[in-house]
């Protein structure tokens, strides 16, 4: 995927794994997230997006709502860190077809931009719905939001 600055953010296959095993593709699944990280190539400065955490017990989770409060993310933020792999967003799940950011993840998102800071110049912010996930990201300097998309494919091979 295409970054705003030219450089490129790659996520691994892991990271989606992880992400489709918590979809809400039935009406009684509630809502799922966790941390995002990974770490900004020195010689490119492309990204890697390589882990991601995912709901622990005593995560707030109802439908429309996902709240991190279980202390086991902060836990895997540090076992991260020692592996250098940093803090690089968020993600959660929609029950929608294809998702749609509400305004409380709209809020979230420029306090994010406010107080966090990630192994980059970005933040990452992924929802993820039935059919479709998409990905925006936080600019720190300029303080605002964008969704990416993937880059095209010539002949199986991405291009920028």
């Amino acid at each position: 995927m295409k970054l705003p600055n030219g450089k490129v953010v790659d996520i691994l296959s892991l990271v989606f794994e992880e992400m489709y095993k918590w979809l809400q593709d039935t009406a009684q699944k509630k809502e799922a997230g966790g941390y995002i990280v990974g770490y900004q190539h020195c010689e490119t400065e492309n990204i890697t997006l390589e882990r991601v955490s995912h709901p622990y017990r005593l995560d707030i989770r109802k439908k429309y709502l996902y709240s991190m409060r279980d202390p086991r993310h902060k836990i895997f933020l540090k076992k991260c860190v020692r592996e250098k792999s940093f803090y690089m967003g968020v993600w959660h799940t929609h029950p929608q077809m294809v998702p749609e950011p509400s305004n409380i993840d709209w809020e979230d998102w420029y306090e994010t931009l406010d107080v966090d800071r990630t192994g980059c110049e970005y933040v990452f912010f992924v929802i993820v719905g039935i059919k479709e996930t998409r990905i925006w990201v936080g600019d720190f300097k300029e303080k605002n939001i964008v969704e990416i998309l993937e880059c095209k494919k010539v002949g199986g091979l991405y291009q920028v």
